[in-house]
């Protein structure tokens, strides 16, 4: 299929790569060019606008990074669209927006799916990403190569916007392992426990998941870099309250209230697995 792919970020990249591998044709675009250079050497085109990247598409895939971006590009892939084109949003936003774009996209012909993803970069690397859909189950038909070159799961969950709520379910369990996980890994080390022999204890039980593995071995390296930046985890999570309405999610306000304590001393691009830093 000819593919447009519109942002090359920590996941944005990876995917393009395998969607690239897959044997579709994929023309990319991201704000900053140097960003699809890897791209452009494995064969990929490359555009210097979102309209010139849209232009001749059959699909449309975006990853970026906050709701006002997606709302600014979809502005221009609405304008140059072609006819029959499948918009696909890969980055997590409000399902209000999602809903929105697909009102005006249908109105231009255009059927636009929220499909935000699960997995972090080594999912999107390994193509075993987890992608929750939201939109017309027709169009999701047709895209369905090339999602299979980035998914290991592919759920519909119903109307636009379902899939997003989906994904802001998922964060929300995301927050608390990731705090969880981090004040483990504090306790341990305050306790003077051997952090390998904890994680071999606590691994095949209930409390054991990717997320502690990837988590612990990121905080027993002393690495802060992030597979999942605190900027883009405070947004999820205040997207995920937002969509709670009258629910008390206390939880997930305790999370947010850490992160931007830690982010305020540590920075926003530092990784989730430095919420130690408030237990520290």
């Amino acid at each position: 299929m000819r593919v447009a792919w519109i942002g090359t970020g920590l996941m944005g990249e990876p995917m393009a790569r395998r969607v690239l591998e897959a044997g579709h044709r994929v023309t990319v675009f991201n704000r900053t060019p140097a960003r699809t250079a890897d791209l452009a050497s494995r064969g990929a085109d490359v555009a210097g606008s979102v309209a010139a990247a849209v232009a001749g598409s059959e699909v449309v895939v975006t990853m970026l990074p906050y709701p006002a971006d997606v709302e600014r590009v979809y502005g221009e892939v609405f304008e140059h669209a072609g006819a029959d084109l499948v918009a696909v949003d890969c980055s997590t936003s409000a399902p209000a927006l999602a809903r929105d774009l697909a009102e005006r996209g249908a109105a231009r012909g255009v059927a636009v799916l929220d499909a935000p993803v699960s997995g972090g970069p080594a999912g999107a690397q390994a193509g075993t990403l987890s992608v929750m859909v939201g939109g017309d189950a027709t169009a999701l038909e047709r895209i369905g190569p090339v999602l299979a070159a980035v998914a290991g799961t592919v759920v519909h969950h119903g109307g636009p916007g379902a899939g997003q709520l989906a994904k802001l379910v998922n964060q929300t369990l995301v927050a608390g392992v990731t705090l969880a996980a981090c004040e483990a890994y504090a306790l341990a080390g305050h306790g003077g426990l051997d952090i390998e022999k904890v994680l071999a204890s606590v691994r095949p039980g209930v409390a054991g998941s990717p997320l502690l593995d990837f988590l612990w071995g990121k905080l027993r390296a002393g690495d802060l870099e992030p597979g999942f930046k605190l900027d883009h985890f405070i947004k999820d999570l205040t997207l995920a309250g937002e969509a709670g309405g009258g629910l008390e999610l206390s939880g997930l306000a305790n999370v947010i209230e850490v992160a931007e304590r830690v982010r305020a001393v540590h920075g926003g691009d530092r990784g989730t697995q430095a919420l130690i830093k408030a237990a520290e």
